[in-house]
Order: C-alpha cells, then structure tokens, then sequence
C-alpha cells in the first residue's frame, strides 16, 4: 500500500514537472509574518494609545462629570480606533500563528500575549505623548475628522450650552469675542450668579482659550455665560 502511494506520488511530481520551493522561499514567508505581527503589535498600540488619549481627554476637559445626552455618548465612543485595536490583535495573531513555531501555542494563548504587549506599550505610547500626537495629526485628514468626536466636538455645542473657542478681542473683563473650534465668532457676555464667583476664578484674556457654560441669546452670535474655565491643551 505504501509503495503504491509513493509510486502515485513520484508519478504526479514527473507528470506535473513539480519541485522542491527553495529554502529562502520559505525562510522569507516566515520573516513576512514575523514582520507582520510585529507591525500589527505597532499599529494596534497607537490605537490603544489614542483610545486612551481621547478618554483622559474628555475627563481633562471636565466632560466626565457632565451629563451628557445618548447622542453625545455615543459619539464619543472611539469607534474607529475600538475596530483598529480588535482588527490587529485578530493580525497579530493570525500572524503568530503561521510562524516556524506559533502552530504550538493555543488561541487563547496568542491573543491573550497580543492583548497585553498591544495595551502595554499603547499605555507607554500614550503617557509620552504619541496618543495624542497620533489623534492630532490624523484629525487634520478629513475622512478622520468626520468620524471621530473629541472634546472640542462636545464643547462646540451652544445650542445645549456648551461653548470654547479662542478669545479674539476684549472690551472688558464681562464681554468678549471668541472663535468657537469651528471657526464661528461669538459675542460673550460674561454673568456669573454671586453664589458661583467664588468658583469662576479665571480672567478672559486675549488669545487665551477657554471653555463655558450658558446660553444663546436671541441672536445666534451672543453668547451669555454663566461660568468660564482656563482650557486645559
């Protein structure tokens, strides 16, 4: 039976002219998924870090402690970077898997070294600054702009009475200009209730950035706000 089977298989490599791959051939498919998992450990880490840098953000901004409505909530999930974190843990995995050795390691094993190298070093990127460098230059791509909701989006919301922006010019210590994040200019008339002063310590300041609370008045341009803080970059 055996030397039938070989007969078979000699017959076939003669007919169909096959031979052997030569070793670089598969030296180099190896180096190609080693080289893959580790980017995907790369790429998954600044997603990771974004993730974080965006959730630090939001409480930095005093947006953690503001009820916010289920349209804001779930616009502020990082979706993008949620599907790009899961995407390559799934790579990274793959990856291992088709190495010289990964068929020895479980499933659970790979993704669970996966999960901890990608939230270690994105936890690293993040706390020196990479996440939010990696979320401020790709919030200049369009595509990127439209699908991600950060603090400035949920700040750029007067109509609920929520307003930040640069101060432009000042008249005085109780009204100003500002350019909201959008680039829209508001007239700001600050009127802070007595029992809250004591609260609202920041000065308006030309060119100074700045977050409040308050109201639209009649006019779509004026702003009346009954708190003002110091925007924290």
């Amino acid at each position: 039976m055996n030397e039938e089977f070989s007969n078979k298989i000699m017959e076939r490599i003669e007919t169909e002219h096959l031979t052997p791959l030569p070793h670089w051939r598969f030296l180099l498919l190896r180096g190609t998924f080693w080289i893959l998992a580790v980017l995907s450990v790369i790429i998954g880490s600044l997603a990771f870090g974004a993730i974080l840098f965006l959730f630090f953000d939001f409480r930095r901004h005093g947006l953690s402690t503001i009820p916010h409505d289920a349209t804001e909530f779930l616009l502020a999930i990082p979706y993008v970077w949620i599907v790009t974190f899961l995407l390559f843990i799934v790579v990274t995995r793959t990856s291992i898997k088709y190495t010289k050795k990964g068929y020895r390691y479980s499933l659970g094993l790979i993704i669970s070294a996966s999960l901890i190298l990608i939230v270690f070093f994105g936890s690293v990127l993040n706390f020196v600054g990479v996440g939010r460098a990696t979320h401020e230059f790709l919030n200049e791509v369009p595509l990127y702009n439209s699908i991600n909701y950060d603090s400035k989006d949920a700040w750029n919301r007067p109509r609920i009475g929520k307003l930040a922006g640069i101060i432009s010019s000042i008249q005085d210590n109780k009204n100003f200009s500002v350019i909201d994040f959008s680039g829209h200019a508001w007239q700001v008339s600050l009127r802070i209730p007595m029992k809250d002063k004591s609260d609202n310590l920041f000065v308006p300041e030309a060119s100074s950035t700045v977050r409040m609370f308050g109201l639209i008045e009649a006019s779509s341009s004026r702003f009346v706000a009954n708190s003002i803080f110091e925007w924290e970059e």
